[in-house]
């Protein structure tokens, strides 16, 4: 297996994962994943469909709990941090999901304010225009503020979703499928509201995308994911010159290669 771990000092890291498995039943979905996510900067996962990457990006935004290893945030290990302390830990965090994941029985200025009110004990007038200046950031207008997410179309809810994940000036992003079934001007607009976050806050971004342009030209650092194990990491600049089969078939979309069609899902 390649050496994964960034060469940087521990200062320019964000996020360290160490020897992280995860099994559900005798499955293992994730089998000793090391990577580092450099600080203050965007980092992407690719990899095929049901090769692990969500289950991934759930241990490290605290959703699911490793079997085994450690997941370092600003040198603390946030597997091993409970109560209070963890929950501190995860206000930094702003996680977007994979299918907007909104409450359904709450309006969308409610769910993109939820961590703010109940959390962070925020009024719900100042909560609501809080809510609609987010919504602004990714083209939706005021009023949608008030509607439920049954009334929105997807690509709207994954917006909110968004929206949500930008409130508390979040230090770590952790994006599940940012873009997917998103028009190309919203696509552009989310892709420049995280690069403002990252030059206003100095936050740090680690994305999970199928777009193989974005994961070229939007980030800066790649990691490649397969079979529940780190196959390749680097530079976003070096990818195309990556002397490795998986990385090359993934990115090109060749049909021919190491990686094969699975019949059964891996990601639960």
């Amino acid at each position: 297996m390649p050496d994964t771990k960034s060469a940087a000092g521990a200062a320019d890291i964000k996020v360290s994962v160490s020897g992280i498995t995860k099994r559900f039943g005798t499955h293992e979905v994730l089998s000793n994943i090391e990577l580092d996510v450099p600080r203050g900067k965007k980092s992407v996962l690719i990899g095929p469909a049901a090769s692990g990457k969500t289950v991934l990006l759930k241990c490290m935004a605290g959703l699911e709990e490793p079997d085994a290893g450690s997941i370092m945030v600003d040198g603390q290990d946030m597997i091993q941090l409970k109560g209070r302390a963890h929950a501190r830990m995860l206000e930094g965090f702003g996680v977007l999901f994979q299918q907007g994941g909104l409450f359904d029985s709450l309006p969308i200025w409610e769910n993109i304010t939820f961590k703010a009110i109940n959390v962070q004990g925020m009024g719900r007038k100042e909560a609501k225009e809080l809510a609609v200046e987010k919504l602004a950031l990714v083209n939706l207008p005021a009023p949608t503020a008030d509607l439920y997410p049954v009334e929105i179309s997807g690509g709207m809810q994954k917006r909110v979703g968004f929206a949500r994940a930008m409130v508390g000036a979040p230090e770590l992003l952790l994006l599940d499928e940012p873009t997917a079934g998103l028009d190309p001007i919203t696509t552009k607009t989310i892709n420049r509201v995280i690069d403002e976050n990252l030059a206003q806050l100095g936050a740090t971004v680690f994305a999970v995308t199928s777009d193989m342009e974005a994961a070229r030209n939007e980030y800066d650092h790649l990691f490649m994911l397969h079979e529940g194990e780190i196959k390749w990491a680097g530079p976003t600049s070096e990818v195309e010159d990556a002397d490795d089969p998986y990385v090359d078939q993934m990115i090109h979309g060749r049909a021919q290669g190491p990686i094969t069609m699975r019949m059964f899902a891996r990601d639960l």
